[in-house]
């Protein structure tokens, strides 16, 4: 059965947390890796599907509120959907107005994480009152999430629009990646989908 989600956002968790340990060690994280998830409507006939359009923003969701990305960093990402939509099949819409069979919309999460650390206590003249010299440092991690909407059953009035195809790429745009690393992660995503094409 399809979940039906509109795109207000999906409550993904953004969180400013305050902890007392450092930055976990490499071995016990995956932040700088770029991780692809993806999911389906199984019930789905994408041949059924002809055409599309693509928001040419992408809207960051951070502890400061929601902002729009800028064109030199959206974009890449933007044409790396494109490019994978029209090898399979789909044709691409440029007016907003048009009406299409699938939208496209893509949004960023960002979440900040603080914490606190010291390297031990100082009694110097006051043996009694231990004074912590505590050291604040943060880390930010992101998620995109790429969502396909099927228009061709959506109820807009009721905002209940039926997903067919996510695609959450965890650590994209952090700015610690290539923009071949970041076109990449894009292509993985559809590679991880081969039922979402028109091409028979």
């Amino acid at each position: 059965m399809k979940t039906k989600l509109g795109f207000l956002i999906l409550g993904l968790g953004l969180v400013f947390t305050i902890s007392c340990t450092k930055y976990p060690p490499e071995s016990d994280r995956l932040l700088e890796d770029l991780a692809v998830m993806t999911q389906y409507d199984t019930k789905a006939v994408f041949t059924d599907y002809k055409s599309y359009y693509i928001y040419d923003t992408i809207t960051k969701i951070s502890d400061a509120g929601a902002s729009t990305i800028n064109t030199a960093t959206s974009s890449p990402v933007i044409q790396a959907i494109v490019k994978n939509m029209n090898a399979r099949g789909f044709e691409q819409h440029t007016n907003v107005t048009d009406k299409v069979d699938m939208r496209i919309r893509v949004v960023y999460y960002q979440n900040t994480t603080v914490y606190t650390y010291s390297y031990g206590w100082y009694g110097g003249y006051y043996p009694y009152y231990p004074y912590y010299p505590v050291y604040y440092s943060s880390y930010t991690t992101g998620l995109a999430d790429i969502e396909l909407a099927d228009m061709t059953t959506a109820n807009i009035v009721n905002n209940q629009v039926p997903i067919l195809w996510s695609a959450g790429i965890r650590g994209l745009l952090t700015g610690s990646h290539s923009t071949s690393e970041i076109t990449g992660s894009i292509d993985q995503a559809f590679i991880q989908t081969p039922q979402l094409t028109r091409n028979k």
